[in-house]
C-alpha cells in the first residue's frame, strides 16, 4: 500500500463526503420548504469581471450579476441574494415562486434548485465510477 494510494483515497473520500452533504441539504430544502410565496426582485446589479487564461495568457470578460430579492412571511419581509454570471433573468420589480421553510423562513426554495440536485446526482454517479476504479486497482 503506497502513500500515494491512501491520499488519492482520501481525496475520493473528501469529494464524496462534500456531494452526498449538498446532495441531502438540496433534499432537505425540496422536503421542509412548503410554503409557497412570491419574491419580488429589489435590484440588480452587475459587475465586469476579468479572467486571464494561466497556460495561455488570453483574457476573457464576463458579467456578474447579483439579484437582490424579497419576501414577506407571518408580516416579516426577508431579504436574499442570487447570483448569475453571463445572463440575468430578471429585472426590478419582477416576481417569481419561492417555497420556504415555516420553521425557518430564510431557508427558501425555488425550481432552478432541481438543476443542482441533478447535477450533484450526476457528479456522484461519475464518483462511483472512480471509486469502482480505486477499488478495483487497490484490492485487484
Amino acid at each position: 500500500m503506497s502513500i500515494g494510494m491512501i491520499l488519492v483515497g482520501l481525496l475520493l473520500l473528501f469529494f464524496n463526503l462534500i456531494t452526498i452533504y449538498f446532495l441531502f441539504d438540496g433534499f432537505r430544502k425540496l422536503l421542509v420548504c412548503t410554503v409557497k410565496t412570491f419574491g419580488r426582485v429589489v435590484s440588480v446589479t452587475s459587475r465586469e469581471k476579468r479572467r486571464e487564461d494561466s497556460q495561455t495568457g488570453k483574457t476573457t470578460y464576463y458579467t456578474e450579476y447579483t439579484v437582490q430579492y424579497e419576501y414577506e412571511y407571518n408580516g416579516q419581509t426577508y431579504l436574499d441574494e442570487l447570483f448569475y454570471t453571463d445572463h440575468c433573468i430578471y429585472s426590478n420589480g419582477d416576481s417569481f415562486e419561492i417555497k420556504i421553510n415555516p420553521r425557518k423562513p430564510k431557508d427558501v426554495w425555488m425550481k432552478r434548485d432541481i438543476k443542482n440536485i441533478v447535477i450533484l446526482i450526476c457528479f456522484l454517479v461519475l464518483l462511483g465510477f472512480f471509486d469502482l476504479l480505486y477499488i478495483e486497482v487497490f484490492f485487484f
